[in-house]
C-alpha cells in the first residue's frame, strides 16, 4: 500500500444483492487504514424505510429493532460522503458495494464518489492462485483471522482490511521481473486496482532483493526451482522390514499409528507376496473400513520398492491420490529411517505448458480477461513445483479457452529456452526416478492403450479394486456429445457476428491471410453449424419415434442403433456431417498453417486468433475420429448407441460405442504385472469374490480377508422402519414421504446426517421439497452439485454445526468425513444400478449372451458392494458410535435380501421398528436426552 495514503476499506449490507433495483442500504461500515495501520472505524445501521425479508435479517444477524431506531441513508450521507473523499475505497467486490454506495448518494441528491477504487476479491485470485474459496469468511479463515460474525458489515470491513494487509504483504514478495508482469497486465482488473499493483513496483523498484534462492528466472518469467528428486538411503543397506509385531509396534510409535491386528497381518501378507519371485496367482486383500488398509500396503511396498524395481499404485479416485502423495507417503518418508522416491502421475492435459504460456503471455491484450489469467499465472508459478492446473482448480474440461491453450499440445513444439524446466520434463524425470508411482484407475487403464507405456511395472497395487472393472468399461467406450462442438461453432460465429472468432480475424486483418480464405471458413461454419443442429434434431426425432417412448416421463432416454437397419435418411446425415466437417477442418487448416510457416510475419493478435482457431480445428477432428468410430466402423463386440434427458433432449445427446476388443485388451495388460494386488472393503460377496473375478477376467486367484477392530454390537445401531412404504420411488407421493421421513430423523437430533441416494435427479428434488418447507431451517442443509462439488462440502461440513447432506455417487464411499463428524447415515433406496445405463446394458447382454442371469450375476453383487460402501460411512474409531436407517424394506422382505444382511459387519444386527421409535432409540444411544 502506498505510504501516507488513506484507505477506506467499506463494507454494506442492503435489503438485497441486486444494482439497479432500487435495494436499500441497512448497514454502512468504514475502516481507515493509513500505513497499514487502522487510524478510524466508522460503523452505523441504517433505516431502509421498508420492511426487511427474514432471510436477510437472518442473513445479517440485523433486528427490526436495529433499523426502527437507525438514522435514514439521507441523514448521514454527508457524513459518509465527506469520510470517503480523499482515501482509495477498498471492498472486497468493489463492483457491488462502490457502485451501491453511489446509487444511494443520486438518491440523496450528493454527487457520486470519484475516487479510485480497489476490488480484493481480485487482488485475492490473482495473488493467492491457489485458494480454495475466495469468500471472505473462508479466505481470511485460511490466513489465520476469525471472521466469527460474517454478514456484519464491521466484522466484514475489518476482515477485508486484514486481507488487504495479507496481500499487502505477499504482492512485495514476489519478484521483480513477476511484479514487472503483473503491473503491466493489471490494467485488465476491475476499477483502479491496477493502482495496487503499480505502487508495489515502484517500491520495489527503489528498494529491490535479490532473488529468492528456490526460483529461477526462465525466458523472463520466474518459476519455483525443481526439487532434487534422487533417493537419499541412509544406510548402504536398508533397514529389515519389520516383519515381528513387537518391531511394528515400535515403528508405529514413531509413526504415530494405532496398533490394529488386521493391519499387521495385511502388511506381512502383503510383504510376502511381493517378495516371491514367480507368484503363481494375483492377491485379493478385502480389508474392512476401519482396518488399516491404506497404511497396510503402503509400508511394506516402501521397504521394497526401489527406481530398478518399481510399484504403481492405483487409487479409484484423484482425491485419495492426491491424500496419497501430499500427505501419507510424505509421513512415512518423514518417520522410516530411509526415504523413497514417490511420483504423481497423471495425464499431460493436467499441467502447464510453459511454452504455450509464454506464447499466450506475449500476444494477450492488457485489458482482456485472459491477462487476469496470465496475471495468476505468474504468481503460481513461483509457488508450484508440479505445475498441475487442479492446483489452480482447473480440470482438464473448462469452459473457458485460456486454460485449453495454455496446456501441452502435439502442435506445439517446446521452445529451447524450457526444454528441462517444462513441467511435463519434470514429470518424466519424477517417474524415471522414483520407487513409487501413484496414478489414478482411469489414467492407468488408458496407459494400457498406449504403444509407450509410462506405468509398466512388474508390481501394481490396485486400491479401491471394485471400481476397476467399471473404469475399463468406460475406457472402452467411445462417446460424443453433440453440444461440445454445438458450443466451439457458435463461439466460431460469423463475420457479422460481433465479439465472434471470425469476425475479430475478418476485421483484424490477419498478415498473410487472404480474405477469400476467412469467407471460406465462414460459409464452412455457418454449413456444419446448420447442419450439426439439425442433424442432432433428427436422431432425437428418431428416438421419440418408437412407441415405448412416452413424453410423460422426465427421465433419460436412450437406444441401442443397428448400424445395419439404422433408416436410410439416418445413414444419409451420419455421411453429410461428417464431409462437412472435414470440409470445415480442411479450411481450418489452411488458414492456421500460417503459424509454422511463417510465425514471423504475425502481429501478436494474429497469433492470439489463430491459436484460437487452431484449437477449435484440433476438436473437430477428434469430434471427426469419434464420428468414424461411431457410425462408420464395423467391429465385433462393439454396441453403439445414444442417450438423452427429455428435459433438455440437444444439450444432453450423446453417443456412445463400447469396443469388446479394447476391453480384452485392457485386461490383458493387467495381467502383465506380475504382482497384481487387488484390495478394497468390498470385494467380496457373501464370502465370494466371483464377481470381481468375472468382471476383471481373473484366472488364479488368493482370496484374504481382514476383519474389522471395531465392536459394532456396541458402536453402532442398524434400522429399519416397519412401517410400510409405497415402493414406487418416481412418484411424487414418495418423495414427499421420503422428505417426511428424514425430517422426523434429523430435526431433533443435533448429529450430522447423510443421506444417500442413487440418482442426482431425486436429490434436486428431495432438496427442493426440504427447502421449500423450512422445517430444518436451524440445520446446515448441503446437497451433492447444488452446495457445491463433493470435495467442497467435505470442507464445508468441518466447520459449519448440524449438518445434513444430501450425496449420490462419491458419498458412498469416496468422500471422506473427519472422525466423529458424522454419525448418522440414510439409506433411501438399496442401490441398484439403473439397467437403462449404457455400460449396464452392455455388461447385460454380454452376460446373456454366455447363459448367465445378469440380476445374479451383475446387479446383485454390484449391489451388494455399494451398501457395503454405504455402511462403511461410519465408524472410524474405537470411540466413534454410529446408526443407519435404511428406509427400503426390500433389506427385509426380498428373496435376495440375505446377500445384503450376509454383508452386514459381525455383531451388526438389523431392528425392525416404527420410525418414531427409530428417531428415539438414536437419541438414547448418542446418549441424548429423550424430549417430553
Amino acid at each position: 500500500m502506498k505510504k501516507d495514503q488513506l484507505y477506506a476499506v467499506v463494507d454494506i449490507e442492503a435489503t438485497g444483492a441486486s444494482l439497479g433495483r432500487d435495494e436499500r442500504m441497512i448497514q454502512f461500515a468504514c475502516v481507515l487504514v493509513k500505513n497499514g495501520e487502522i487510524v478510524e472505524t466508522f460503523d452505523t445501521f441504517v433505516n431502509p424505510s421498508r420492511k426487511v425479508n427474514k432471510t436477510i435479517r437472518d442473513l445479517t444477524g440485523i433486528t427490526s429493532k436495529d433499523l426502527a431506531t437507525a438514522p435514514y441513508f439521507e441523514d448521514i450521507a454527508g457524513l459518509i460522503h465527506q469520510l470517503l473523499e480523499d482515501t482509495i475505497f477498498v471492498a472486497h467486490n468493489v463492483g457491488f458495494d462502490f457502485q451501491f454506495l453511489n446509487e444511494c448518494f443520486q438518491r440523496a441528491g450528493i454527487s457520486p464518489l470519484t475516487i479510485p477504487a480497489l476490488d480484493t476479491v481480485e487482488l485475492a485470485q490473482i495473488l493467492l492462485p491457489t485458494a480454495d474459496s475466495y469468500q471472505l469468511k473462508e479466505l481470511t479463515s485460511a490466513l489465520g483471522y476469525d471472521l466469527s460474525q460474517a454478514h456484519n458489515a464491521l466484522f466484514d470491513a475489518k476482515a477485508t482490511v486484514f486481507l488487504l494487509q495479507q496481500l499487502d504483504k505477499k504482492l512485495l514478495t514476489l519478484p521483480l521481473v513477476t511484479l514487472e508482469s503483473l503491473a503491466e497486465l493489471a490494467p485488465s482488473t476491475t476499477a483502479q486496482t491496477a493502482l495496487f499493483f503499480e505502487e508495489a513496483l515502484a517500491r520495489m523498484q527503489a528498494e529491490p532483493q535479490d532473488l529468492k534462492e528456490d526460483l529461477m528466472i526462465v525466458g523472463g518469467m520466474a518459476l519455483k526451482k525443481p526439487q532434487a528428486s534422487g533417493e537419499q538411503e541412509l544406510h548402504r543397506k536398508l533397514p529389515a522390514y519389520p516383519y515381528q509385531d513387537k518391531d511394528k509396534k515400535r515403528l508405529f510409535d514413531q509413526i504415530g499409528l494405532e496398533q490394529r491386528e488386521s493391519q499387521m497381518q495385511m502388511m506381512n501378507d502383503l510383504f510376502r507376496y511381493l517378495k516371491k519371485e514367480n507368484p503363481e496367482h494375483s492377491q485379493l486383500m478385502e480389508a474392512a473400513p476401519g482396518a488399516g488398509k491404506t497404511f497396510g500396503y503402503l509400508l511394506p511396498a516402501l521397504y521394497l520398492a526401489t527406481p530398478q524395481d518399481r510399484i504403481v499404485i492405483s487409487t479409484f479416485t484423484k482425491v485419495l491420490q492426491k491424500q496419497l502423495v501430499d500427505e501419507i507417503l510424505p509421513l512415512l518418508n518423514s518417520r522410516l529411517p530411509f526415504q523413497k522416491t514417490v511420483a504423481l502421475v497423471k495425464s499431460p492435459s493436467h499441467y502447464i505448458s510453459l511454452t504455450a504460456f509464454y506464447k499466450k503471455l506475449k500476444t494477450v491484450s492488457a485489458r482482456g480477461t485472459e491477462a487476469k489469467f496470465c496475471m495468476k499465472v505468474l504468481v503460481w508459478l513461483t509457488e508450484t513445483e508440479e505445475g498441475d492446473l487442479e492446483e489452480l482448480g482447473i480440470r482438464t474440461r473448462t469452459p473457458h479457452p485460456f486454460w485449453l491453450d495454455i496446456r501441452p499440445s502435439h502442435r506445439l513444439q517446446p521452445m529451447a529456452a524450457f526444454e528441462e524446466t517444462d513441467f511435463l520434463f519434470r514429470r518424466s524425470q519424477r517417474i524415471n526416478q522414483a520407487s513409487i508411482l501413484v496414478t489414478n484407475h482411469a489414467f492407468l487403464a488408458r496407459d494400457w492403450l498406449n504403444a509407450e507405456r509410462l506405468l509398466s511395472t512388474n508390481k501394481l497395487i490396485v486400491d479401491e479394486a471394485h471400481h476397476l472393472p467399471d473404469v475399463v468399461d468406460e475406457t472402452s467406450t467411445v462417446t460424443l456429445k453433440i453440444s461440445t462442438l454445438l458450443k466451439e461453432l457458435k463461439n466460431l460465429g460469423n463475420v457479422e457476428k460481433e465479439d465472434s472468432l471470425l469476425h475479430q480475424l475478418n476485421t483484424q486483418a490477419v498478415e498473410a491471410v487472404k480474405p477469400y480464405q476467412i469467407q471460406a471458413l465462414g460459409m464452412a461454419a455457418q454449413v456444419l453449424l446448420e447442419d450439426w443442429e439439425d442433424w442432432g434434431i433428427q436422431w432425437v426425432e428418431w428416438l421419440i419415434s418408437f412407441k415405448d417412448y412416452d413424453p410423460k416421463v422426465i427421465e433419460w432416454k436412450e437406444k441401442t442403433i443397428d448400424l445395419n437397419t439404422l433408416p436410410m435418411t439416418l445413414k444419409k446425415e451420419n455421411k453429410r456431417i461428417k464431409t462437412a466437417l472435414d470440409e470445415l477442418i480442411y479450411v481450418s487448416n489452411q488458414l492456421t498453417s500460417v503459424l509454422e510457416d511463417q510465425p514471423e510475419t504475425l502481429s501478436n493478435d494474429s497469433k492470439r486468433l489463430l491459436t484460437r482457431l487452431q484449437g477449435l480445428t484440433d476438436l473437430a477432428q477428434t469430434v471427426s475420429k469419434r464420428l468414424t468410430q461411431l457410425f462408420f466402423v464395423r467391429e465385433k463386440g462393439s454396441l453403439t448407441g445414444l442417450r438423452f434427458y427429455s428435459k433438455n433432449p440437444m444439450s444432453t445427446l450423446t453417443f456412445y460405442r463400447f469396443n469388446q476388443d479394447v476391453r480384452t485388451e485392457s485386461l490383458n495388460k493387467l495381467k502383465d504385472a506380475k504382482h497384481l494386488i487387488l484390495t478394497s472393503s468390498t470385494l467380496s460377496v457373501k464370502g465370494s469374490i466371483r464377481y470381481i473375478e468375472q468382471a476383471l477376467q481373473l484366472e488364479r486367484t488368493a482370496y484374504v480377508e481382514y476383519a474389522s477392530p471395531y465392536d459394532f454390537s456396541k458402536q453402532g445401531r442398524i434400522f429399519v422402519p416397519s412401517d410400510h412404504y409405497p415402493p414406487d420411488s418416481s412418484t411424487r407421493a414418495h418423495v414427499t414421504l421420503l422428505a417426511d421421513q428424514i425430517e422426523a430423523v434429523v430435526k431433533e437430533n443435533p448429529e450430522n446426517a447423510l443421506v444417500l441416494f442413487r440418482s442426482q435427479e431425486m436429490i434436486q428434488t428431495v432438496h427442493d421439497v426440504l427447502k421449500q418447507r423450512g422445517r430444518l431451517s436451524h440445520k446446515t442443509l448441503l446437497a451433492q452439485n447444488i452446495s457445491g462439488t463433493p470435495l467442497k462440502i467435505a470442507k464445508q461440513i468441518r466447520k459449519a454445526k448440524e449438518v445434513l447432506v444430501l450425496g449420490a455417487d462419491t458419498f458412498w464411499e469416496g468422500v471422506d468425513f473427519p472422525e466423529d463428524e458424522l454419525r448418522i447415515v440414510i439409506i433411501a433406496r438399496l442401490p441398484f444400478d439403473s439397467p437403462d445405463m449404457p455400460l449396464v446394458k452392455n455388461r447385460h447382454r454380454l452376460l446373456s449372451e454366455q447363459g448367465l442371469n445378469p440380476f445374479v450375476q451383475d446387479m446383485l453383487p454390484r449391489a451388494v458392494m455399494k451398501f457395503k460402501q454405504g455402511i462403511g460411512r461410519l465408524i472410524r474409531s474405537r470411540e466413534d458410535k454410529g446408526v443407519w436407517i435404511v428406509l427400503d424394506r426390500r433389506l427385509i422382505d426380498s428373496s435376495y435380501a440375505t446377500a445384503f444382511v450376509d454383508s452386514l459387519p459381525k455383531g451388526l444386527s438389523i431392528e425392525e421398528e416404527p420410525l418414531d421409535t427409530i428417531v428415539q432409540e438414536s437419541s438414547a444411544f448418542f446418549g441424548q436426552k429423550e424430549k417430553d
